[in-house]
């Protein structure tokens, strides 16, 4: 064998390695490539421009949930407390005096509800020490409780037309072509832009993935990690409400428990997404990602005529090899 050979051998090799660190940190990317290159045999229809943004505005509420969700995951924690806050906010829109209030009552109300919850959380995870997990959880629980509370165990109504025209919207994004982008798809592409440029380019952001990585060199190192720990569950909450605002839009109306299936979703579409639990890893195109692999998973499966019962098996699996997969990146 010539040098020349085992030269071109091992740059195979090293790209190969390559592709597979990529493909393991970034799980969602090869995850969509199979998704597309399976629709384009079995359902050819959903990879129509007009359909993807359809699964685009769709994923719009776990895409948002996630964002906020792999902010205290970089630090090392977790928000299970996403579907009780999207629980409430649906609920309280439904009720007459936001349906037919100000507008702005109906956009203020999620962002310093979920806000306060997430400042709650955080000074149970960060001062007191308390599990995330189990504290999170408690917290989502009580929150299912206050929804039927609100709604009196029979939610309904109507929600403001303005809050309807966010969720279910759509705008000539290209003159003189027939298709149309949703007006959810826009909101959460402008939320993801700046919240990757507050990951990357910002004194907290740069703090958040140096606590994820040694929370104790954090300390040591003069970082007010609790701080970070309290911002992260803070905006953890907002995005949590700006979800259950554009999925209150979707429905048109109170429904008991909404929101319940995107939280461990949320965490799907995040380890997915190349972030784990802390590591001081994970980025927010990732993270889109993940959620929209996820959401383009059910239409495709609907496509098949697969039935709910196996989607929820299918779902469950990715969520548990996510979780796993996260954990055999953290050895």
């Amino acid at each position: 064998m010539t040098k020349t050979a085992t030269v071109e051998r091992r740059d195979v090799a090293g790209l190969f390695s390559a592709l597979l660190s990529g493909a393991l940190a970034i799980p969602a990317w090869p995850a969509l490539l199979v998704l597309f290159a399976t629709a384009g045999v079995v359902q050819p229809r959903l990879l129509s421009i007009p359909f993807l943004l359809i699964v685009l505005r769709q994923a719009v509420p776990l895409a948002l949930s996630a964002l906020g969700q792999c902010l205290p995951m970089i630090a090392r924690s977790i928000d299970l407390s996403i579907g009780g806050v999207i629980a409430v906010v649906n609920v309280t829109l439904a009720l007459p005096m936001f349906s037919g209030g100000p507008v702005w009552m109906s956009i203020a109300f999620p962002l310093l509800f979920g806000a306060l919850i997430g400042l709650f959380n955080a000074g149970l995870v960060a001062f007191v020490r308390a599990s995330a997990v189990v504290v999170t959880l408690g917290v989502s629980v009580m929150l299912v409780g206050v929804s039927y509370l609100i709604s009196g165990g029979a939610p309904g109504g109507s929600v403001h037309p303005f809050v309807r025209d966010i969720a279910t919207g759509r705008f000539a994004f290209i003159p003189g072509v027939s298709w149309t982008f949703p007006v959810a798809g826009a909101l959460l592409l402008v939320i993801a832009l700046v919240a990757a440029m507050v990951l990357r380019r910002t004194a907290f952001g740069h703090a958040l993935y140096a606590t994820g990585s040694s929370y104790g060199a954090a300390w040591l190192g003069g970082l007010s990690v609790r701080k970070e720990m309290v911002v992260a569950h803070v905006l953890s909450g907002m995005f949590a409400g700006t979800a259950g605002i554009v999925l209150t839009g979707y429905i048109g109306t109170g429904t008991l428990n909404l929101g319940a299936d995107l939280v461990m979703a949320s965490v799907a579409a995040v380890v997915l997404g190349g972030t784990t639990f802390g590591g001081g890893a994970g980025g927010v195109v990732g993270v889109l990602a993940g959620a929209y692999a996820l959401t383009f998973l059910a239409n495709l499966m609907t496509g098949m005529g697969v039935g709910k019962p196996a989607q929820l098996i299918v779902q469950g699996a990715i969520i548990a090899g996510a979780a796993a997969l996260a954990r055999w990146r953290e050895r």
